[in-house]
């Protein structure tokens, strides 16, 4: 009942100074407002402009709004682990629309998320993309009548600088090369689509390397599904790219 839910948000504050991540009003969690919000999904084919060459086939659950803004980075850097399931229910949306239009049907389906680094994790208390991407499956699994799994199936094969102060072009260097398959990984059902997944799509670097990586290992890229997508407002620009808040992002 909403005055139980209520008297929790109270309570919250009071003893936690507990907010919402996603428009910071008191309580616990997303409130009701924000979750409906993050609960009407608009996915839509998402492309960098620039777009880098061998960038795939991207859908996204919706734009970098002000409330992806706020839950994205609460849930990857302040680790906000409740946020994981309502991310999730995007991500599958864009799975989902990504399915729609391009998967062989009933081909088993593998989501690979793109790797965070070593350091990340370590910092995080876990990978936050990784996590996204399983409670997705689970969604997805129950909505689908398909062979769906995730597989962690690639890792950073070098030192990778931070990229959140990298202009676009430095971001492409610095990724080139820079993931490789992990070692010792499960056999991949007969057929398998992979499906890059990742939170957050911006200068499309990552996803690119990501699919360049897979496709090197002789392997075979449906596309990739994100959460959100930037919109890059002067595509000609080559400075770090920042959202409408003006925080720099930390994802390619």
């Amino acid at each position: 009942m909403w005055w139980i839910r209520r008297a929790v948000d109270v309570t919250a504050e009071l003893l936690l100074g507990a907010v919402c991540p996603g428009c910071q009003a008191p309580g616990f969690g997303l409130c009701t407002a924000c979750r409906v919000r993050l609960a009407e999904p608009a996915p839509h084919r998402a492309v960098p402009t620039p777009c880098p060459s061998g960038f795939p086939t991207t859908y996204s659950g919706g734009p970098y709004d002000d409330l992806l803004h706020a839950v994205i980075p609460a849930h990857k850097e302040r680790q906000a682990w409740l946020l994981t399931a309502p991310l999730a229910d995007r991500l599958a949306t864009a799975v989902e629309e990504l399915i729609m239009r391009t998967a062989v049907d009933g081909a088993p389906l593998v989501l690979v998320p793109v790797p965070s680094t070593a350091a990340a994790v370590r910092r995080r208390g876990r990978d936050a993309t990784a996590a996204i991407a399983g409670s997705a499956v689970l969604r997805l699994r129950r909505d689908h009548d398909r062979p769906l799994t995730m597989i962690k199936m690639l890792r950073p094969v070098r030192r990778l600088a931070d990229q959140s102060e990298l202009t676009e072009s430095e971001r492409r260097r610095n990724l080139a090369g820079g993931y490789g398959l992990r070692r010792g990984l499960p056999r991949l059902p007969v057929g398998a689509q992979l499906i890059l997944v990742d939170d957050l799509v911006t200068t499309g670097s990552s996803l690119t390397e990501a699919c360049r990586a897979v496709r090197a290992a002789g392997l075979s890229v449906l596309g990739a599904a994100v959460v959100a997508a930037t919109q890059r407002r002067h595509p000609s620009d080559d400075r770090a790219v920042r959202p409408s808040g003006g925080r720099v992002l930390d994802r390619g």
